[in-house]
C-alpha cells in the first residue's frame, strides 16, 4: 500500500512498517508528540537516527493518502458480526445511525479546512468528521473527513446511493431532507427522523394539520400518544406520523431556549412553533407492525450512540486537541487515531459478540471504559497487529477477560437505559 500511494519511493531505514508504528505509538499517548519526541524515540526503540527536518519531510500528500487508504481498507475489511442478539432488530438488513462532529483545527489550515466562522474567528478552520455505523453489528459503513462548511443535509443527498433496500436509516434533524427521503422510500429502505418545525403536515385529504387544535383534543382527552398517516411537505411525502406529547416542564425549557434563540436573531417565536414544541414529532414508512407508536422513541434513542462516541473519542484520544503544525502532518496524524480508533472499537465488538453468544445478553459494555483501557494498551495492541499464532491468542484473551470483567454499561435510574432498550428490540420483528 506505501508503494501504491507513493509514500515507498526507495530504500530506507524508515520503513513503511517503522513509520506507521511510530505513527500509531503516537497516537496512542494522552499528550501531543513534538518531532523531537519522535526522533528520539526512533532513535531508541529502532536505533534509527534522524533530523528533526527529515522526519517532518516525510509528512506529505503521499503520507496522507497512504495512511487514508489504511484506514479505507480496515474499514472495508472490518468483519461483521451480530453484537447483541440475532433477533435484535431482525426485520431489518442494516440499522444505519450517522451524524458528524466539527471542531476547530489550527488558523494554518483554513485553505484547505473551512470553518464556519468569518475573518479573524476562532473557528475560522474546521473539520467535520462523517460517522456512519450499523447498530445491529457496530460495523463502519462511513468515516469521512471533510471541511466544517460541509454541512449535514449536503452529506446526506451525496450519500443517498448508499442506502439499501430494507436498511433503516436514523439520523436527526441536520440530515433532513424531503428528496433523500424520496429516494430511500425507492429504494425499498426505511426511515426514521424527527419532523422539522417548518415542515407542513397535511392529513390524508389534503388539510394542513392544526397543531393547536390537536394539542387541545389530545390533553382534552389524556391521549399522551397517537399516530396518524399524513403527507409532509408541499412534495405531499406520504408517512406515518408518530405523536407524543412533552411533560409541561420540558414544554417550558423548549419554549424557553426557544425564545431565547429568537430573541438573538431579533425575530418572534410564531405561535404555530410555540404549539409544537408541545410534541416529540417522529415521520417514518415503517409499518406499524413493525414498529409500534410506543416503541418509535426508544428506537429513536439509539441515535444518540454516536454523539456518546464522538464525545469518548474527543475525551480518549484529543481529537480536537491536536497541536499546531503543517497541513500534511497534521490530517496524517488525525487518520492515525480514527486507525486506533476503528481497530479498538473492532476488538469491543467482537467481545460483546461473544458475550451475547454466552448467553449474557444484559452483559453491555461501557464503550468509553474499554476505549480507556484499549488505548493503555495500544503497544499490546500493536504486536499483536504485527504477530500471529499462539502469542497473538494469548493477548487478545487477556484483552477479553479485562474487559468482560468490569467494563459493563452501568444502569441509572430516571435516566434512559441502554441495556432494557436493547431488551425491548430483541424480539420486537417477530411480535
Amino acid at each position: 500500500m506505501a508503494i501504491e500511494t507513493g509514500f515507498c519511493q526507495r530504500s530506507s531505514k524508515l520503513t513503511p512498517d517503522v513509520f506507521f508504528d511510530l505513527l500509531f505509538y503516537s497516537a496512542s499517548l494522552s499528550q501531543n508528540s513534538s518531532l523531537e519526541y519522535l526522533v528520539s524515540y526512533l532513535d531508541g526503540k529502532y536505533g534509527i537516527e534522524m533530523r528533526k527536518q527529515s522526519l517532518d519531510e516525510r509528512f506529505c500528500e503521499r503520507t496522507v493518502n497512504f495512511v487514508k487508504s489504511v484506514l479505507s481498507r480496515l474499514i472495508c475489511e472490518h468483519f461483521s458480526t451480530v453484537l447483541y442478539c440475532e433477533e435484535f432488530l431482525c426485520g431489518f438488513n442494516h440499522v444505519r445511525i450517522k451524524d458528524s462532529t466539527k471542531f476547530n483545527v489550527p488558523s494554518n489550515l483554513k485553505s484547505h479546512y473551512r470553518g464556519s466562522g468569518g475573518s479573524g474567528s476562532t473557528s475560522e478552520a474546521g473539520i467535520s468528521i462523517q460517522y456512519e455505523f450499523d447498530l445491529k453489528t457496530g460495523k463502519f459503513l462511513d468515516l469521512t473527513i471533510t471541511q466544517a462548511t460541509r454541512n449535514d443535509q449536503q452529506d446526506a443527498k451525496e450519500t443517498a446511493e448508499d442506502v439499501f433496500k430494507n436498511d433503516l436509516v436514523i439520523r436527526d434533524l441536520g440530515y433532513f431532507s424531503i428528496p433523500v427521503l424520496h429516494k430511500i422510500n425507492k429504494k425499498g429502505a426505511f426511515f426514521l427522523s424527527k419532523l422539522p418545525s417548518h415542515i407542513l403536515v397535511y392529513d390524508e385529504k389534503g388539510v394542513e394539520i392544526d397543531f393547536k387544535n390537536l394539542y387541545v383534543f389530545m390533553t382534552k382527552n389524556g391521549i399522551e400518544k397517537s399516530e396518524r398517516q399524513v403527507f409532509i411537505s408541499e412534495d405531499k411525502v406520504p408517512v406515518r406520523l408518530v405523536i407524543g406529547l412533552v411533560p409541561n416542564e420540558v414544554y417550558q425549557q423548549r419554549l424557553h431556549h426557544k425564545q431565547k434563540d429568537a430573541s438573538k436573531r431579533g425575530r418572534q417565536t410564531k405561535d404555530r412553533t410555540k404549539f409544537l414544541l408541545h410534541f416529540n414529532l417522529f415521520v417514518t414508512n415503517v409499518e406499524a407492525k413493525i414498529l409500534p407508536c410506543e416503541k418509535t422513541m426508544p428506537l429513536y434513542r439509539f441515535r444518540w450512540q454516536v454523539e456518546l462516541m464522538f464525545k469518548n473519542w474527543k475525551s480518549v484520544f484529543s481529537m480536537h486537541t491536536l497541536q499546531k503544525m503543517k497541513k500534511d502532518r497534521y490530517i496524517t496524524m488525525l487518520y492515525i487515531r480514527l486507525i486506533l480508533i476503528v481497530v479498538n472499537l473492532q476488538i469491543i465488538n467482537q467481545v460483546q459478540s461473544l458475550l451475547a453468544k454466552q448467553g449474557q445478553r444484559e452483559a453491555i459494555l461501557s464503550y468509553r471504559k474499554a476505549l480507556q483501557t484499549l488505548k493503555d494498551s495500544s503497544l499490546e495492541i500493536l504486536s499483536i497487529l504485527r504477530c500471529c499464532g499462539e502469542k497473538a491468542i494469548k493477548s487478545l484473551s487477556e484483552i477479553y477477560y479485562i474487559l468482560s470483567k468490569n467494563h459493563w454499561r452501568e444502569k441509572r435510574k430516571k435516566r434512559e437505559n441502554y441495556v432494557d432498550n436493547i431488551c425491548l428490540f430483541s424480539c420486537i420483528s417477530q411480535k
